[in-house]
């Protein structure tokens, strides 16, 4: 299956070379709006782990499908694409909407600011990627 990023992931190295992982500081990673709190630090994986489906799942409170990620970073870094794996059942978010620099942001704030870019999440195989050739940040 041909990606939305001019390769065919199954076929394609896109290796622990190009992830960020391990410059995530997965200590102050939060999220708002999460069913079981502190679990979307179990999300964040090594490449080689993303399709490891063990541990906690995130997911939103019951009725309300939206998520406020925050994730710092420990140095500088730029972001080409994110991979998204979803549920077991086939469940992923839909978009991406990106604020860059907002510690501290809530619900409000994400409804009235101007996101840096929206990404639509495509599904690419065995996980789902978001992925934008309209902005590098």
């Amino acid at each position: 299956m041909a990606c939305t990023h001019d390769h065919s992931c199954e076929d394609h190295d896109c290796s622990s070379n190009w992830s960020l992982y391990k410059h995530i500081d997965l200590a102050k990673v939060t999220a708002l709006n999460e069913a079981n709190p502190g679990s979307v630090k179990s999300v964040f994986k090594a490449w080689e782990e993303r399709l490891n489906s063990s541990g906690e799942r995130l997911e939103s409170n019951e009725g309300d499908p939206e998520l406020l990620v925050y994730i710092p970073f420990t140095s500088d870094v730029k972001i080409k694409s994110i991979s998204v794996v979803g549920g077991a059942d086939g469940t992923s978010p839909s978009k991406l909407r990106v604020f860059i620099n907002r510690e501290g942001i809530d619900f409000s704030d994400a409804q009235s600011m101007q996101p840096v870019q929206v990404l639509k999440v495509s599904k690419c195989g065995k996980y789902y990627i978001a992925f934008s050739r309209e902005f590098w940040w």
